[in-house]
């Protein structure tokens, strides 16, 4: 790989990771080299794109799996056992409704970032390089704005644990 390539691919890196303090461009102005070293790699760029359009996809299968199972497998089951004893914690309560807005934000936020991505790649990057950058830039945001969702999903199943944690030391205290 070239030094050029090199630094291309990193560069669509760092602008499409998931950053959660990732800073968006001040404005759509882009320097012209910039511009034709996205036409003279653009069969590059893409490949590396629909490398990362594949990764995403099996990172969110497993992301989707794993939050389903805490809501599934934990939240939602000891909740359930808490009421069946007679046992008050409206907190969990709260925590089970959050994070399943969560959740769902996070798969919306997902969605869209996806069709932005699909958008990304459906343009010719060699004939309309502005077009691409401009779109490269609004698939980076959704993207920030996937990674901020996951983020507060995973804030949330801490704010259960410590709220499981509590009320296991409450038990704990009783006996």
């Amino acid at each position: 790989m070239t030094g050029k390539k090199i630094i291309i691919f990193g560069a669509l890196i760092s602008l499409l990771s998931f950053s959660f303090f990732g800073t968006a461009f001040a404005d759509n102005e882009i320097a012209p080299e910039k511009l034709e070293n996205i036409e003279m790699d653009c069969q590059s760029i893409k490949q590396t794109l629909k490398r990362i359009q594949n990764i995403d996809k099996n990172t969110r299968i497993s992301i989707g799996r794993s939050y389903q199972n805490v809501l599934g497998d934990f939240i939602t089951p000891l909740n359930i056992r808490l009421v069946k004893n007679n046992i008050s914690n409206s907190e969990l309560s709260s925590i089970q409704s959050r994070f399943a807005e969560a959740r769902d934000n996070f798969n919306r936020n997902y969605i869209s970032y996806s069709q932005e991505f699909e958008s990304l790649l459906n343009i010719d990057c060699k004939n309309e390089p502005k077009a691409f950058y401009d779109q490269l830039t609004k698939t980076r945001e959704k993207r920030t704005e996937v990674a901020a969702s996951a983020k507060k999903v995973r804030e949330i199943i801490d704010e259960h644990i410590n709220e499981v944690n509590k009320l296991k030391n409450t038990f704990e205290e009783k006996k």
